[in-house]
């Protein structure tokens, strides 16, 4: 069974508060799974999605949700980063 992360676990290990994973979900529109007590939890690949969001904020790219479904669809930012 793959890894699962708590928002805690997750915003230390990319250095963002929990709010920002909170908003960027929101904003983007992103797909994040929660156990069943409705408690988000992460993977290793929402953790590679988040970071290369963090990395194209720091870019200077705007959020918007046509920017989430479009990394939600190719399941990953990496394509966008180079």
């Amino acid at each position: 069974m793959e890894q699962r992360y708590t928002v805690t676990q997750t915003a230390e290990i990319l250095g963002v508060r929990a709010s920002v994973l909170r908003y960027w979900e929101e904003e983007l529109e992103l797909r994040i799974c929660r156990n069943e007590q409705g408690h988000r939890y992460y993977t290793g690949n929402d953790i590679t999605l988040l970071a290369n969001i963090k990395e194209l904020k720091k870019r200077g790219s705007g959020l918007s949700s046509r920017l989430g479904k479009k990394l939600s669809a190719s399941g990953s930012a990496s394509t966008l980063v180079t």
